[in-house]
């Protein structure tokens, strides 16, 4: 037979190996809980200074002085003579980017300027793939041609070539949107004469002075300046027309959404 103090010694022991039991409990699951958050702190970090590190890479090539980007943005309009000598391409992104947003700008003023409105930001997005797409684009395929062709262009100086050659496009949009005519285009054919065949020429000397095979030079200056000419026309002809349609699209998902 068990006594009372006897059955009161097994509660008390039972109940302390109850606590001892939680309290491991616990500790333990304290500890993963730590475990996990310093797994998840640390992998934060190391996510941190890998987006850190990825823009130390990029930095170099927006480090630029704006009165350098001024001196290029004019260098750009300027062919390059005919020397034989190979002219010196910038490794730099700053300028052809700041080119490229703001031909953005001058083509949503225009938009805006023939009677467009703004649908969902179709108008924008529009003006945005339609200039970084061609900037993105056309580099890659200039940078695919001069790989072929054995020109010694790297791509980020095919991208900064470019984006500084689009410079000539920007002129020729600005001035046309700030005097259009109504009654014909001879003062965008004017401009387009002037200052996109010029941006054009330098694109194409450059490519054509960076091949070692002059015929294989010629080839790829040529389809370089057409293509660069051949975008501007886009833009003062043909872009109304894709804005329009990218709107008739959207509306027809919205009335069926409806």
């Amino acid at each position: 037979m068990y006594s009372e103090d006897d059955v009161t010694i097994d509660i008390d022991e039972e109940k302390q190996r109850s606590d001892f039991m939680s309290n491991v409990m616990k500790s333990e699951l304290g500890g993963q809980i730590a475990g996990q958050m310093f797994e998840m702190g640390t992998k934060q970090a190391k996510e941190a200074f890998s987006f850190y590190g990825k823009i130390d890479i990029l930095r170099p090539y927006f480090d630029v002085e704006p009165s350098d980007v001024q001196k290029r943005l004019v260098t750009a309009l300027i062919p390059e003579k005919l020397t034989g000598t190979k002219p010196i391409v910038v490794s730099e992104l700053y300028g052809p980017l700041m080119v490229v947003l703001t031909l953005i700008a001058v083509m949503l003023a225009g938009m805006k300027a023939t009677g467009q409105t703004v649908q969902e930001g179709t108008l924008m997005g529009t003006a945005i793939g339609t200039c970084f797409g061609y900037w993105l684009g056309a580099s890659t395929f200039f940078f695919g041609l001069a790989y072929f062709c054995d020109t010694k262009l790297s791509p980020v100086e095919v991208l900064s070539l470019s984006g500084y050659g689009l410079f000539g496009t920007l002129v020729c949009m600005g001035l046309s949107t700030l005097f259009v005519t109504t009654a014909s285009n001879i003062f965008f054919y004017a401009t387009w004469g002037v200052f996109g065949i010029s941006s054009a020429f330098r694109m194409g000397y450059i490519f054509l002075e960076r091949t070692a095979v002059r015929k294989q030079g010629l080839t790829i200056a040529s389809v370089v300046a057409i293509i660069h000419l051949l975008f501007i026309l886009y833009l003062k002809f043909v872009y109304h027309k894709t804005y329009e349609a990218a709107a008739k699209v959207t509306e027809d998902i919205h009335l069926a959404k409806g």
